[in-house]
């Protein structure tokens, strides 16, 4: 018995007629009639009765039950389809500074099938973790400003980038050889949200250094190339990694006096089953990884 056959019927009991059938399904009406065919062949019963001199069908009380179990059939078959095409997809987690820098390398070494797979989720560290944590992604980057040890994940290192001060060309502190936090009381500090660990960074070296007045002033935004814009533009100063700023020619790039170090990993929670065509992907990324030079 072929699943078409079993579609066919279902359409042919749906419109009440072959020709209509054959219309819906995009098929000549001889297909939809070999169908029937078969199926009362191989059933050895009659499934429809004509009607109105041939115009229209009416169902057997055969075909009423092969109606029935059709659909069921078929909506089975969607279901086996939908997870399937689920197990084919990775839920990627991909913060917005790391997606600008590295997944684009990482990208580039990939077949186009794993890069179709991927459903790409962005925001920052610290809400990465949260979602890898709750299962809502299968795989994610993150960075941390600890080396990753925590048993409840595999963690695959990428690489590591301090934070720096970046400000506008031309400010007076921009020559310096390097900067403290405190040495810039009285600017004002553009940051992104607490969704990322440059926010964390900054507000604990602004508590550290008792700069009230500074955390006031906070001008917060969610995407890290705007206050990389706003900075460029003399609009005040921020904290970020340096990778995330090593190729941009509007900003001065000063590195803290107390280096604070930012460790990028790919992670993902250790009892987090991944489907054998995920885990292939995965490999692969990670293989990605290892050949990255930065």
């Amino acid at each position: 018995m072929l699943l078409n056959d079993l579609e066919y019927f279902v359409a042919i009991s749906e419109e009440g007629s072959i020709t209509k059938a054959a219309q819906v399904k995009f098929v000549s009406q001889p297909s939809i009639t070999n169908a029937l065919r078969r199926l009362e062949d191989e059933l050895k019963t009659t499934l429809v009765i004509r009607t109105r001199g041939n115009a229209d069908l009416c169902l057997t009380d055969t075909g009423e039950t092969l109606l029935r179990h059709s659909r069921i059939i078929m909506r089975e078959m969607e279901i086996i389809q939908s997870e399937i095409s689920q197990q084919k997809k990775i839920a990627l987690g991909v913060p917005p500074m790391i997606g600008a820098t590295i997944f684009p390398r990482i990208m580039s070494q990939l077949a186009p099938k794993e890069i179709d797979s991927f459903h790409m989720v962005e925001t920052g560290s610290t809400s990465m973790l949260e979602l890898i944590d709750q299962d809502k992604i299968d795989l994610g980057f993150i960075g941390s400003l600890t080396p990753e040890k925590r048993k409840q994940y595999n963690s695959y290192f990428i690489t590591k980038s301090s934070y720096v001060v970046i400000l506008p060309l031309g400010h007076p502190l921009a020559n310096r050889p390097s900067l403290s936090v405190s040495d810039l009381k009285g600017e004002r500090f553009i940051t992104v949200t607490k969704h990322f660990t440059a926010y964390r960074v900054l507000m604990e070296q602004l508590v550290e250094n008792d700069m009230t007045e500074e955390i006031r002033n906070l001008y917060i935004t969610n995407e890290v190339m705007t206050e990389q814009g706003l900075v460029a533009e003399g609009n005040g100063v921020g904290i970020m990694a340096r990778l995330a700023v090593e190729d941009r020619r509007d900003l001065a790039i000063v590195p803290l006096t107390n280096p604070i170090d930012f460790y990028i990993y790919l992670i993902q929670k250790r009892n987090h089953k991944l489907s054998d065509f995920e885990e292939v992907t995965k490999d692969k990324i990670i293989e990605a990884i290892k050949n990255l030079t930065i």
